[in-house]
């Protein structure tokens, strides 16, 4: 199965008077702690079919949208981007966070669409889908967080602390196809989340194995991790 991923890439200039950020948000060619390397040319073809819905975001939560990108290119070094901060009064913060250092990393919310596994088994990233760029104050791993909550009862409050968002979000109404492409990925981010905590393997993990394999029981678990979101929706929404 599919699961979202977070990589992380950083900020290289920042005008407050204007409101612009200037920087990566991911990095060609290095090998992350999951042993992951994105190639460049990865960021291609979703760039050209989704590059005007990305969205650049505060801590990958949609409900907290920072700008809109002005540029989204590749280079050389990595995934560019030039983003449009508002002068709200959210948006004026976090430019003085980050022109004082305390946001001062980006990191991307992708999906990896194409993959292969090298003779050093490392796992090389050659297609995603991009559907966010984060300003965060440390790129990690939102698949890391829920490891991190312990017990059911805490989890069960993150997951529905998740959802009450999604669906207030929903609730607001007139969803334009901008905001449709940020309600797809807040859904793929709780649909890898439940699988990583349904399942208890890393990405990392069931990629080595099954890197070329489409198995029945991933096929189940997508299912029954579909179903489950659909009627706590469905539940929460009456």
């Amino acid at each position: 199965m599919k699961k979202i991923l977070f990589k992380g890439g950083v900020i290289d200039d920042i005008d407050q008077k204007l409101g612009v950020v200037k920087g990566y948000g991911s990095i060609f060619g290095n090998v992350d702690s999951d042993k992951d390397i994105i190639e460049k040319g990865a960021y291609s073809r979703t760039i050209k079919n989704n590059g005007s819905r990305v969205k650049y975001l505060y801590q990958h939560d949609i409900t907290k949208p920072i700008g809109k990108m002005r540029e989204l290119y590749e280079d050389d070094k990595g995934l560019a981007f030039v983003a449009e901060v508002p002068k709200t009064t959210f948006g004026k913060e976090i430019l003085e966070l980050m022109e004082y250092k305390v946001i001062d990393e980006n990191s991307v919310g992708i999906m990896p669409i194409e993959k292969e596994i090298d003779d050093k088994g490392n796992r090389v990233i050659t297609e995603v889908k991009l559907y966010e760029i984060s300003a965060v104050t440390l790129a990690a791993n939102e698949e890391a967080k829920i490891l991190e909550v312990k017990g059911e009862s805490a989890k069960i409050d993150y997951y529905t602390k998740r959802f009450d968002n999604l669906i207030k979000f929903i609730r607001k109404g007139n969803i334009t196809d901008d905001l449709g492409y940020l309600v797809e990925y807040e859904l793929e981010v709780l649909k890898s989340l439940i699988a990583r905590d349904h399942s208890h393997q890393s990405d990392q993990e069931l990629s080595r194995g099954n890197a070329h394999i489409e198995t029945k029981k991933d096929e189940d678990d997508s299912n029954s991790i579909i179903n489950y979101m659909f009627n706590n929706l469905k539940s929460k929404s009456k």
